[in-house]
């Protein structure tokens, strides 16, 4: 079953990318002890907070950290429900990679302890300069596999995974039997367990990106049926901030843009200070189109000689425009 842009269903993933932990193996790791003894029992982020240590307690860190997860790793079993997701993904063609904040060596010995066949693309945090939840770990892990990062579906089982998703643009999928609450801002969809996900796959449903959760809470998806057909007419933008009215409009579901065929000159850019400044001189189709890229990954940029409507150049006004839209289509 195929569902029409916006909504999406996991089992339409162009690609996959598997947290390992929790996902595909069960190590039953415990930092806690880490954070105690390094962080005064504070939630750090392990790696990314390990700067504010001394360099030789950094690396006793990092070495008990190695060795909690080795140990772990030698005594993994699979995560139940995990080989059949795998399967249904390898009997569709679909490409997978794990992207794991373990080290490497912890995850080369659980998967001889589980006897599982790892994918050609399995990045640990002793791979590359950055580990999710950094965007850049999950770019170019899509970028190896050849996919989408708005195509892609991440699969884990923390915080993080989903915190990465949400900074990629990527669809992230949740499978945990319990979450804690101040997650539920973070969560696109969830799953208790594998076997639930393994059912949402071989009997899609339709579901709501993230981006537009509260929209649909609102207003209902059909009203979000009938933005997404719609293409905006981009303004002036030395006369209007349009970076506010882009996100205004998008985060109303409008699928598409369609950019004058200008560049982004410095007296622009002054008036739309959040689109990065290296597109100064570029094109501004460029400009909007890494703007939205992670906010609003379903919305596509046109040329400006597609066909389009104008809206409001009043951000606060596009609501009830479209609204009255709807209405009048109904």
């Amino acid at each position: 079953m195929s569902f029409k842009l916006p909504f999406w269903s996991p089992s339409q993933a162009e690609a996959i990318i598997f947290d390992w932990d929790g996902v595909i193996a069960e190590t039953k790791l415990d930092f806690s002890g880490l954070r105690e003894k390094y962080y005064d029992t504070r939630r750090a982020m392990l790696l990314e907070d390990a700067w504010r240590l001394t360099p030789d307690r950094h690396a006793a860190l990092m070495s008990e950290l190695e060795g909690i997860e080795i140990g772990g790793a030698m005594n993994a079993a699979p995560v139940p429900g995990i080989m059949d997701v795998i399967h249904w993904t390898e009997e569709n063609g679909i490409p997978w990679a794990v992207v794991s904040r373990n080290c490497r060596k912890s995850i080369l010995i659980a998967a001889r302890v589980i006897s599982i066949k790892l994918p050609d693309i399995v990045r640990s945090r002793d791979d590359g300069d950055c580990v999710k939840p950094d965007p850049r770990a999950l770019a170019e892990t899509c970028a190896a596999l050849g996919a989408d990062v708005a195509q892609t579906l991440l699969i884990g089982d923390y915080i993080y995974d989903m915190i990465g998703a949400r900074r990629a643009g990527m669809r992230g999928v949740l499978v945990r039997e319990k979450t804690a609450a101040d997650w539920d801002e973070w969560l696109e969809c969830v799953y208790g367990s594998m076997d639930e996900l393994q059912r949402e796959l071989d009997e899609p449903g339709e579901i709501t990106p993230w981006e537009y959760l509260e929209l649909v809470q609102r207003h209902g998806r059909d009203f979000l049926r009938s933005t997404v057909e719609i293409t905006a007419r981009v303004p002036d933008c030395e006369k209007t901030q349009i970076n506010v009215w882009l996100a205004t409009a998008a985060s109303f579901g409008v699928g598409a843009f369609a950019a004058p065929d200008v560049v982004l000159s410095p007296r622009a850019w002054k008036k739309n200070r959040q689109f990065d400044p290296r597109f100064m001189g570029a094109p501004l189709s460029d400009a909007i189109r890494d703007f939205l890229r992670t906010r609003f990954p379903l919305v596509s940029v046109v040329p400006d000689d597609a066909p389009a409507i104008d809206l409001p150049s009043d951000p606060n006004q596009i609501e009830n425009f479209l609204l009255s839209m709807a209405k009048l289509d109904g």
